[in-house]
């Protein structure tokens, strides 16, 4: 067969790495396919070459295996395709696929980050234009919570027990804005923790 011939006598050696270790190495034929311009090796056909595997060449060069196909010729196997990415195809495909499906999604951390800055400025403008959306009769005690609140928050009032108690039939009254309070002050002590 002369695909396993031209393997035998032009092909090179590659290591196959599988969960971090060297499991064999085998002789494969480096080309691609014309019509799709897909990358492969050609491994002889009962190949140990499995997806997810690793191989590496002569010149070290690590290639992903993200596919391997039985290729034949007139019925009987020819060889093995291992379609291969390089290292960085393997690494910045890796990286564009994360999906992200949100619903209400207030005052979230989405996304891949290490560090989260929060936005308490958002929170009391959220807070604020909740308040003159409301129909509550409170609204003026409302806003002055959200005040003193920000003053806290702006270091300009220091944040002691009992700050928010002559506001307690108000916030009882107005249950919402719990939420909003809650979702500030929790804003604020996460970026007090060093």
């Amino acid at each position: 067969m002369p695909i396993q011939a031209l393997i035998d006598t032009n092909g090179i050696m590659y290591q196959v790495e599988r969960n971090g270790s060297i499991v064999s190495n085998l002789k494969g034929f480096p080309n691609h396919e014309k019509s799709t311009s897909k990358k492969y090796v050609a491994f002889m056909p009962d190949s140990d070459i499995q997806h997810d595997d690793w191989i590496i060449n002569p010149a070290n060069e690590r290639l992903f295996i993200s596919d391997v196909l039985t290729s034949f010729i007139q019925g009987e196997k020819s060889h093995l395709k291992a379609y291969y990415k390089t290292m960085s195809e393997h690494n910045s495909e890796a990286k564009a696929t994360n999906i992200f499906n949100i619903g209400n999604a207030s005052n979230s951390v989405i996304g891949t980050q290490s560090v989260v800055t929060m936005n308490i400025t958002s929170s009391i403008q959220e807070a604020r234009e909740r308040i003159n959306s409301s129909d509550s009769d409170d609204k003026e005690d409302l806003k002055q919570i959200i005040n003193l609140l920000e003053m806290v928050v702006n270091n300009q009032v220091p944040a002691q027990g009992g700050l928010l108690s002559k506001f307690s039939s108000v916030i009882q009254r107005n249950a919402w804005i719990s939420s909003p309070i809650s979702s500030i002050v929790l804003n604020w002590l996460i970026t007090q923790v060093h």
